[in-house]
């Protein structure tokens, strides 16, 4: 009999990834003890504005780059095949498909936690795996607390991190690369030689 394993679902736009990314990556292998973590940018992402989003090829580059060192994540291009508007529900339900033995963990940021019931068949997406968070600023562990109250009474499909998250925006990191402000301390260098050697993020 094979042992059930532990994956985590890492979803986003990446645009562009971020070391604040491979800090959530290395938390939540630690913390839920996984045995994979799949990365996994999105087509078109249904709760955020896709604006000055670059281009699928791209985006999917940095990822392997950054996620490089990491020996438990793979980046999987499932929702950029798919095409369209990237619905969490369908993705989770293909990678149930191809881990029927297997606990799945996805992993969102608390402010898309927040905003759970708003997503499509949230429901048929708890039903299939573990919805994971953590607070990125003081005092938000309580409402996230609150709020798992109301989507998950008997608390066994959500689980909440009490750890600080490192907050790095990408939204801040366009900004930056458009002032010439440093940006090193906030991507891997090999994602920051991509950006200079593409010219992406110029002129938003």
């Amino acid at each position: 009999m094979s042992k059930v394993r532990k994956i985590g679902v890492f979803g986003g736009s990446f645009n562009p990834v971020h070391n604040g990314h491979i800090r959530l990556a290395e938390l939540y292998h630690k913390n839920l003890g996984l045995d994979k973590l799949i990365v996994i940018p999105a087509n078109i992402p249904p709760h955020k504005t896709a604006d000055n989003l670059v281009n699928s090829e791209d985006r999917l580059a940095m990822l392997m780059l950054a996620f490089e060192p990491l020996s438990y994540a793979e980046i999987s291009d499932i929702e950029l095949k798919c095409g369209g508007t990237s619905y969490t529900v369908n993705t989770i339900s293909a990678l149930k498909e191809q881990h029927p033995e297997d606990e799945l963990y996805l992993i969102v940021g608390g402010d898309m936690f927040l905003y759970f019931e708003n997503w499509k068949n949230y429901k048929k997406i708890l039903s299939m795996c573990t919805l994971c968070t953590a607070p990125r600023e003081v005092g938000e562990y309580d409402k996230l607390v609150e709020y798992q109250k109301k989507i998950d009474p008997a608390l066994q499909r959500t689980k909440i991190l009490n750890t600080s998250v490192l907050v790095v925006s990408s939204s801040e990191i366009r900004e930056k690369i458009n002032s010439s402000n440093q940006i090193d301390s906030l991507i891997p260098q090999k994602v920051k030689q991509y950006i200079i050697e593409k010219g992406l993020y110029k002129n938003e």
